[in-house]
């Protein structure tokens, strides 16, 4: 019983199922995450400059 078993001793009878294969996944690398933070962070500060103008 040394060896190293690349088998199954039971078959698999069915597959797995995710909870809800309606939802939308998004895969983001670092780059793109960053990338989304800045301009958010951008478009703050520029409405924020805007309304402070527009209230002065």
């Amino acid at each position: 019983m040394n060896q190293v078993r690349y088998y199954r001793k039971y078959p698999r009878t069915h597959m797995k199922q995710t909870e809800h294969e309606d939802t939308r996944t998004l895969d983001l690398s670092i780059a793109q995450a960053t990338g989304v933070l800045v301009l958010t962070f951008v478009t703050g500060m520029l409405s924020a400059c805007l309304l402070k103008k527009m209230y002065r």
